[in-house]
């Protein structure tokens, strides 16, 4: 059974769950679906996310923790218990990530007079349960909790309180997988040295360079500036909601509908080098996304199961026809392997990022041509359209797979085994972190739907926060919307240490070692990639 994400089990339940989900994805491609939308996800021409929830359910979703939690005045120790149970509850409602877009601030109130280690020892119970295999019985809930902005003194606290429990792990001090922390970066507030929440922002520089979390959402970027900073930030592993056509301009309480990503690298193939032709085939395929998303739009408003949703009043205008309730929502269209499509047209093989320059007008053309396509879209259909920067983990090697067996024969950009996320430079180019960042940073403005910048370091930063901060703040300071910091994260299962082990751990010896590593915004186990994003961990070069 082929591996379509790294956080999943394998269990009996997921066997079930596969072979129930095969079974509604072949109805649906032979029953529901456009024709031509059916052969092109068929032909990994585009790929359409979710496909199992189709006709039941929507993607994501942005919240407070009171929409969950109501007007019950808990403790803070039970406001925890709730919310872990209500998480589960709501995972299982949808199919993507559930983002908590102001933590600090709502947790705030239910902070008493229990003391830090107990709250502490709070907080990680609550990690302890995201950690479960509670989603379908075979996935862990992608649940991000984005904080950093409360100036209050109860909402400083709980940042402080929540950076110390996931700095602290599990009980033998190894890191949590889940959930993805999201440290909200503002000038006045935390960023400059004179902003109050200043040493916050520095204790979470000191977790994320011994924990590769907290990642970096920032509120100063290109979009972002003029939205409300309580009502933004990530939802998943980088699904950015603002805009909105039917109510207010921020992610509360809507999310992504659905999404699909586009083969650019196939495009490629198909144009042989013919630059007319790529964008004739490009329009082509934006089109038929077009009118697959509002297919889907149309098809969950008669057939999605939303009762839960909309009895609490979870979604904005859930109190209206289930149609008006989703349109406040987005609908993206994504795109993956960029490089690898200028790659083709021009048969080069890139190896320093210096060779890549004289490409990249090119490169930002193709991504800006998607932005105004999308643009129309939302100014014609009146949909809340976005584009989105593909994290595309199930797909970057199915992709590869199918074009190197039918229009990429012998290609290389097909034999490496996988295709490379949305605009970023190739893993295996010689870059350093700066010129990195220089030359993603443009994208991110034109990618309205989410997308992400990391940096890779060789060695897990620890102590060195420097360096982390370094790589932070020029990526803020560039423009970036989203930032990661990669490194590799290993621990031994019987002596517990901590940092990079080759084969055996340097203090017993053993070979019993757990290693994470990021795959498509959140972590996971090494052992659990998908084959693609194993074949690409292996190619990864250190930016830093």
């Amino acid at each position: 059974m082929n591996k379509q994400l790294a956080n999943c089990i394998s269990n009996a339940t997921q066997y079930v769950v596969k072979v129930g989900e095969d079974t509604i994805k072949n109805h649906l491609l032979s029953e529901v679906i456009p024709e031509k939308a059916a052969e092109n996800h068929k032909t990994r021409a585009v790929h359409i996310h979710d496909f199992e929830f189709y006709s039941i359910s929507h993607n994501c979703i942005g919240i407070k923790t009171k929409s969950l939690l109501g007007d019950t005045h808990y403790s803070f120790l039970k406001a925890l218990r709730a919310l872990g149970r209500q998480i589960v509850w709501l995972t299982n409602l949808q199919s993507g990530g559930i983002g908590f877009l102001d933590f600090d601030n709502d947790m705030a109130e239910y902070l008493d007079d229990i003391s830090d280690e107990e709250a502490v020892d709070g907080l990680r119970e609550l990690f302890f349960d995201l950690n479960s295999f509670s989603r379908k019985g075979c996935e862990k809930p992608y649940v991000t909790f984005n904080f950093g902005l409360a100036t209050s003194e109860k909402g400083r606290r709980f940042t402080r309180l929540i950076l110390e429990a996931y700095s602290k792990g599990d009980e033998h001090g190894n890191p949590f997988v889940f959930p993805n922390l999201v440290f909200k970066l503002k000038k006045e507030i935390n960023f400059d040295a004179s902003s109050p929440n200043h040493d916050l922002y520095l204790k979470s520089l000191s977790v994320t360079s011994k924990r590769m979390v907290p990642t970096y959402f920032n509120c100063d970027a290109a979009g972002n500036s003029d939205a409300n900073p309580d009502g933004i930030g990530i939802m998943g592993c980088r699904t950015r909601v603002v805009a909105n056509m039917y109510g207010e301009e921020s992610g509360l309480n809507r999310g992504n509908v659905a999404c699909v990503t586009v083969n650019l690298v196939q495009l490629a193939f198909r144009s042989g080098g013919d630059f007319c032709k790529f964008y004739e085939f490009l329009d082509e395929k934006m089109q038929d996304s077009r009118e697959l998303l509002i297919h889907r739009l149309n098809y969950l408003a008669e057939h999605g199961e939303f009762t839960e949703i909309r009895s609490h009043n979870l979604y904005q205008s859930s109190e209206k026809p289930v149609i008006e309730m989703l349109k406040t929502g987005t609908l993206s269209i994504g795109f993956i392997g960029l490089w690898d499509a200028i790659s083709v047209m021009h048969s080069v093989d890139f190896h320093d990022i210096g060779e890549m320059y004289k490409y990249r007008d090119e490169a930002f053309s193709i991504i800006k041509r998607m932005r105004e396509t999308v643009d129309s879209y939302r100014d014609n259909d009146k949909l809340n359209f976005s584009l989105l920067a593909s994290a595309a983990e199930g797909v970057s090697g199915t992709f590869a797979e199918y074009d190197s067996l039918n229009l990429g024969k012998n290609s290389p950009v097909c034999q490496k085994g996988y295709y490379t996320n949305s605009f970023h430079v190739p893993v295996f180019v010689d870059t350093d972190y700066t010129q990195k960042i220089d030359f993603e940073a443009p994208f991110h403005a034109l990618c309205n739907g989410g997308c992400i910048t990391y940096v890779e370091m060789e060695e897990m930063p620890g102590n060195n926060v420097e360096a982390t901060r370094e790589v932070v703040e020029y990526a803020h300071d560039s423009g970036c919307n989203y930032i990661g910091i990669n490194f590799p994260l290993d621990n031994c299962n019987d002596c517990r240490f901590i940092g990079r082990i080759s084969d055996k751990c340097p203090k017993c010896g053993s070979s019993n070692i757990r290693r994470l590593r990021r795959v498509s915004g959140y972590l996971a186990e090494e052992n659990r990639f998908t084959n693609g994003k194993r074949k690409e961990m292996e190619l990864r070069k250190a930016h830093l």
